[in-house]
């Protein structure tokens, strides 16, 4: 289906209208509804979306401030702040002109995900004000007299960061940004495809948590094809004909990956295989109490992996390492421990997890008090690129517990820190070359991404590129928690990954492996 643009890009067409009163379940009528459309979004569409999306939360910023100089609390402002940077956020989403990819491409889902997130950082600050006595934790983190201008100041530019992100993502994108949807263009993958990624991925976790098999050089690879394999959980799932048996399939997959990570005590690598079953879930089901009934899930679930992870880390980890224990172990030492810990404890460290507020106004007075450090920040980008055996005594990439250390003000070994700190994207960026570096790097950021993924539809069309467009959205989840070295390395490697992946299935004469039905 080939529609001009008339109107509201999102205006359905007669066709659409037809469609919609078959009763057809929506989610298979997204899978048919053709390549897409072409919706313009030119520098003057982006500018005056960016322009609008920014007064808006300059406006309610100004008024946070006002509110501080008249005595009003920190939280009180600072809730105020919350409210000023989702609608900005939504505001860019507003007119960003997303077509039928409005949910899940990731410019329209970093925006909306992170006014979720505002919004959840909002009902923390209302409950358990601005977590500022965290902060004063750690000796070494340098407080200013003025505690709200320090979060106003970070959340500024985490906010200005995210816009640019989604800003420039989707000016590069240009007119097919409904060809980015993953959800609606699924029955582009053939479906051989993804059942072949999901068990090579299978067997390499295997190999690795189960066996110990090292990789080596080539551990970036495996880790690329970890996060393809989830992928395919999606692509699998998604072409069964009831919602039941897409949801039930998925979280049986899901749970064979999540179920070999429970020994390393990593809360991402345990959900994200997950992640699919939930996708499905949601866009299957539009009951307004199904879905809050599965938000309260998901949030009690995160609670007690809160405990759990506590529980590994106190069971496994040591010193010199994480030693090797079997998840059923650690699951009946913990399911054995939990009568003792307190629910409430685990909501309000689960909270406080998902709020990156503190994290962002630490990293930010670090910044201004100690001074920036661009070597640390920038520098590990390149090298991450050398192989090890052309580079033997290269060091491990450890940026969060660089960071822990940064806070803790030790001199410990990096290598000998077990815990890791986020730091937030934006501020991290700010961290290593002032405003500048927040600006430039965010722009940079969101180029990158669209260039990548435009490389991956015009090489991959099939498989390639919307396991890359579903990833993509996955990094839009995370994207405040990512370090920067992270963040850019990410891209290079899964570009690098899809090309090898794209040489290896030519040779085999396997070619859907990345290409769609209409390219092979």
């Amino acid at each position: 289906m080939n529609i001009g643009i008339r109107g509201s890009a999102d205006r359905p067409s007669p066709g659409d209208r037809i469609r919609h009163s078959t009763g057809m379940d929506p989610a298979l009528r997204r899978q048919d509804d053709g390549p897409g459309r072409p919706i313009a979004f030119g520098l003057r569409r982006a500018f005056l979306a960016l322009g609008l999306s920014s007064s808006a939360y300059a406006f309610l910023a100004a008024w946070a401030f006002l509110l501080s100089r008249m005595g009003f609390s920190d939280a009180a402002c600072l809730s105020v702040v919350h409210v000023a940077s989702a609608a900005g956020l939504l505001t860019f989403w507003r007119l960003g002109r997303w077509g039928r990819a409005r949910y899940d491409c990731f410019g329209a889902a970093l925006l909306l995900l992170a006014v979720a997130l505002r919004l959840q950082a909002l009902m923390d600050t209302l409950v358990y004000g601005t977590r500022v006595d965290i902060i004063y934790l750690y000796p070494n983190v340098p407080m200013p007299a003025d505690v709200f201008l320090l979060f106003l100041k970070a959340e500024t530019i985490t906010t200005i960061g995210i816009l640019l992100a989604a800003f420039t993502w989707r000016l590069h994108i240009g007119i097919h940004v409904e060809a980015h949807s993953f959800l609606r263009n699924v029955r582009s993958v053939p479906a051989q495809t993804p059942i072949i990624v999901y068990l090579a991925a299978l067997v390499v976790d295997v190999l690795i948590r189960v066996l110990g098999v090292s990789f080596g050089a080539l551990t970036m690879f495996s880790t690329s094809l970890f996060m393809l394999g989830v992928a395919s959980i999606y692509f699998i799932a998604a072409r069964r004909p009831s919602r039941i048996g897409r949801i039930a399939l998925a979280v049986l997959m899901g749970l064979a990956m999540a179920l070999l990570a429970l020994n390393k005590g990593m809360k991402s690598e345990m959900f994200f295989p997950l992640v699919p079953a939930a996708i499905l879930f949601w866009t299957a089901y539009r009951n307004a109490l199904l879905r809050a009934a599965f938000v309260g899930l998901a949030v009690t679930v995160l609670a007690l992996s809160q405990l759990y992870v506590h529980h590994v880390r106190q069971v496994a980890w040591h010193s010199e390492g994480i030693e090797r224990m079997s998840p059923i172990v650690l699951m009946v030492g913990f399911l054995a421990e939990l009568p003792t810990f307190d629910l409430r404890d685990a909501w309000n460290s689960a909270s406080s997890r998902l709020n990156m507020t503190v994290a962002h106004a630490t990293t930010v007075t670090l910044a201004d008090s100690n001074g920036f450090e661009p070597i640390n920040v920038f520098g590990p980008i390149p090298g991450t690129f050398v192989p090890r055996f052309l580079w033997p005594g290269k060091p491990v990439l450890q940026p969060g517990a660089q960071h822990t250390a940064r806070i803790l003000g030790t001199h410990v070994p990096v290598s000998e820190i077990r815990s890791a700190t986020a730091a937030g994207f934006s501020t991290e960026l700010y961290l290593g070359g002032w405003w500048a570096g927040a600006v430039l790097g965010m722009l940079a950021y969101g180029f990158l991404l669209a260039s990548a993924q435009r490389w991956a539809l015009r090489t991959s069309p099939g498989f390639g590129h919307l396991a890359f467009c579903f990833l993509a959205f996955y990094w839009a989840f995370r994207f405040d928690e990512h370090h920067v070295v992270y963040s850019y390395t990410a891209i290079a490697f899964m570009v690098a990954f899809l090309w090898a992946l794209r040489l290896a299935a030519g040779a085999l004469g396997l070619k859907s492996i990345a290409m769609s039905r209409a390219g092979s």
